[in-house]
């Protein structure tokens, strides 16, 4: 079969001709125009894609323009790198597809970990600068529908060999990255590591060292992003890449592989499986993860959230029984960490409580709203939160359980403590 045929039986006919007024725009410009990289590796794989990269032997700025005019395609962003980001939407179709027109090019590094300084180059010099084997094929549509693929580096027999493969010794030094990336394929595909890889990356773990905290980070959430992750995770961990990014990571991915067995996947998401990564870290360590992989502010919280959550186990037992001790326990810590740890606690009756607080106090709530409050007397200000806490006390410890009861506790509140009906300076306490 043709490559076009198997373009033609597993992509929707708007995509091809999408990559057909491509095709022309190129032409058009006397530039050939090669589909690349993944989509070509997931078209040959039978696996979906909404991704398509072109490389033109040409001008990927004016190309991409004249793509855009041609369809109804929008630029979206355009990279230091020669790159251009198009966003193709369609009425008779769900959802969107990507194009990257990018200008062939050649790389170089100045030093390992560098970002690649860039020159204009052929096809073959483009394939060349590609992490693997696998990702190194290209489709010359400017050739029509009898072209063959170019495979310089024998990527089809690694695709059917289901291995992963860089294309030269020196791949994960020019750029570390690529060591993150081999493991997210690898799960991602279902293939191995081919074993000359396998043996440079675990050479070249110290590498991981010349990589940016931006550019680690960002690897890393990659990593969450797969269906995966979870196996990705433990996959890193045996080859020692969690321990290379921080050495008190080592062993983290094969623990939460391990916490989150028989537990049903759609309960917890990445937030879950990172306090998991992290519970047993120092809160030293956590910051230096922290800062290791540049965390945002709410990644960062989670990581500290699941640390101290370990301190407060044995409070945490303690309030076992007690709806609203264990609710001012929790309450200040980000769910993912209590949900992390109600998985792996080692005593089961602490994990029972986390599971107690996770599934049903932390989403307890007064039935009556804020207005409601007002109408039954409640000062309008800082006393409705105060009384919308206590109402959320009464819930907890099972004193109330509909609206007419906590109207009642109300009135019995402000009668107690000289609230006026209407209005007034009634002092609400919290408890």
């Amino acid at each position: 079969m043709h490559f076009r045929d198997l373009m033609e039986e597993r992509l929707p006919a708007d995509w091809l001709a999408w990559l057909d007024e491509a095709t022309g725009a190129a032409a058009d410009q006397g530039a050939p125009l090669y589909l690349v990289g993944g989509s070509v590796r997931d078209l040959l794989l039978g696996r979906p894609t909404r991704d398509f990269d072109l490389v033109v032997e040409g001008d990927a700025d004016k190309l991409a323009d004249a793509i855009a005019e041609r369809t109804s395609a929008e630029v979206m962003s355009r990279s230091q790198f020669g790159t251009v980001k198009l966003l193709m939407r369609w009425e008779t179709l769900p959802g969107f597809a990507i194009l990257d027109v990018a200008t062939a090019r050649s790389e170089s590094y100045a030093r390992p970990g560098a970002l690649p300084e860039v020159a204009r180059g052929t096809m073959e010099d483009d394939l060349a600068r590609r992490d693997f084997s696998i990702n190194a094929i290209a489709y010359p549509l400017h050739w029509g529908r009898d072209a063959g693929l170019l495979d310089p580096h024998y990527g089809l027999d690694d695709l059917m060999d289901g291995l992963v493969r860089t294309l030269h010794d020196g791949s994960f030094v020019d750029d570390a990255t690529r060591i993150m990336r081999a493991v997210r394929y690898e799960q991602r595909l279902g293939f191995a590591l081919e074993e000359r890889t396998e043996s440079l990356l675990r050479r070249d773990l110290p590498m991981l060292d010349t990589i940016s905290p931006d550019r680690l980070g960002r690897e890393f959430f990659l990593w969450f992003g797969e269906e995966r992750f979870l196996a990705i995770l433990a996959r890193a961990d045996s080859l020692g890449v969690l321990a290379a990014i921080h050495p008190a990571l080592a062993g983290a991915g094969v623990a939460a592989l391990e916490a989150t067995a028989g537990v049903d996947e759609r309960t917890y998401g990445p937030g879950v499986v990172l306090g998991l990564l992290v519970r047993s870290l120092s809160l030293s360590d956590g910051n230096a993860v922290i800062q290791r992989l540049r965390l945002r502010r709410g990644w960062a919280s989670l990581v500290r959230a699941a640390i101290a959550l370990r301190e407060r186990l044995p409070e945490v037992a303690a309030a076992a029984g007690s709806a609203s001790r264990l609710y001012d326990c929790l309450s200040p810590l980000d769910g993912s960490a209590v949900k992390a740890w109600s998985m792996a606690a080692p005593d089961a009756r602490v994990r029972e409580a986390l599971a107690w607080y996770d599934d049903r106090l932390r989403y307890l709530k007064p039935v009556l709203k804020g207005k409601d409050l007002l109408a039954l007397g409640v000062p309008q200000g800082p006393a409705v939160g105060a009384m919308m806490a206590r109402l959320r006390y009464a819930r907890l410890e099972g004193e109330t359980n509909g609206s007419a009861e906590e109207a009642a506790l109300v009135r019995r509140w402000l009668a107690e403590e000289g609230g006026r009906v209407g209005g007034g300076d009634a002092a609400i306490r919290s408890p």
